[in-house]
């Protein structure tokens, strides 16, 4: 036979549908051997066979259809290795996910240390985390190199201005990211006293001098509160799964804590509040961040019971 195939029989040998046959001509990546001027019935030459299988593949292994272009010259060692990647992380969200599924609140013990207010300064870095496998895991590379030299900076800005170097750190959510869902994160070091507007300005110059990100620095005050942090179960050496964990179980022993104590939360989430130690090379697991949650200290004059 060395006629062409109609788009029908070229779609009953290949497994692709009219209407993918119709996509990937428009995208140019399986473009027809001849269109008629007159009927638009598009033909395919019997030598596209193999891109044609191979497309339909291709997708049948969820390819997108970005990578389809090459499909006549594709990678499939590259892309074994991107499969490889999202089954990992695949079933490193499921065990997630199970974890968090079989929380009990009787595994947490809260400790509570009240504390007055504080004034602090931060950086608000944008957190643009991409959908692509390997990009994400590129992007949260880059992220636990940039989140210790920007508050470096920010340190070394304040003590630039004559504010003593910070004893410790908290990252944690804008309150505006909160409200509005932004993928932000607060970078924030405690301050003596609330810093002008100006100061803040050449803070926020130094740091991108520093650090080559242009970044936003902000000031704000946390109120007179109540400190929650929790020990349990998950003490002590943890897999990467329980690590990952961690932080979502302590939000739902949180919440849990507030509704048997009738306590109000000041923030939506924890912060991770840690020591310098934990920006310096080499750092121990012992000086790892510990996620602290902020409420309201009970009214004067009245003690939080537990609600049954």
């Amino acid at each position: 036979m060395t006629g062409d195939l109609t788009a029908g029989e070229f779609a009953t040998m290949t497994g692709l549908s009219a209407k993918a046959l119709r996509l990937y001509a428009e995208r140019g990546i399986l473009t027809p051997a001849s269109v008629d001027p007159v009927s638009g019935y598009r033909s395919y030459a019997r030598s596209q066979l193999r891109h044609g299988i191979t497309t339909d593949l291709l997708r049948r292994a969820q390819v997108p259809l970005a990578e389809l272009v090459a499909a006549s010259d594709f990678d499939f060692e590259d892309w074994r290795g991107t499969v490889d990647l999202r089954r990992g992380l695949e079933d490193f969200y499921l065990a997630v996910a199970e974890l968090v599924s079989a929380f009990d609140p009787a595994g947490f013990v809260a400790h509570s240390v009240p504390a007055g207010a504080a004034d602090w300064v931060g950086a608000v870095v944008d957190l643009d985390i991409p959908d692509d496998v390997e990009a994400k895991v590129e992007s949260f590379a880059a992220l636990a190199v940039d989140v210790p030299a920007v508050l470096t900076a920010l340190d070394e800005a304040l003590v630039g201005v004559g504010v003593e170097p910070a004893e410790s750190f908290w990252t944690g959510v804008p309150d505006s990211a909160a409200r509005n869902g932004a993928g932000q994160m607060l970078l924030a070091l405690p301050v003596p006293d609330s810093l002008a507007p100006a100061v803040r300005a050449h803070l926020a110059a130094r740091v991108r001098a520093d650090t080559g990100r242009d970044l936003a620095v902000i000031g704000g005050t946390l109120p007179r509160r109540v400190e929650v942090t929790f020990t349990g179960a998950d003490a002590g050496d943890l897999t990467p799964e329980q690590e990952a964990a961690k932080g979502y179980l302590h939000l739902l022993a949180f919440e849990d804590h507030v509704r048997r104590h009738g306590l109000r939360p000041i923030g939506p989430s924890a912060r991770q509040v840690g020591s310098r130690a934990a920006l310096a090379a080499g750092a121990s697991a012992a000086d790892d961040p510990v996620s602290v949650f902020d409420a309201h200290p009970p009214e004067s004059g009245k003690t939080a019971e537990p609600r049954r």
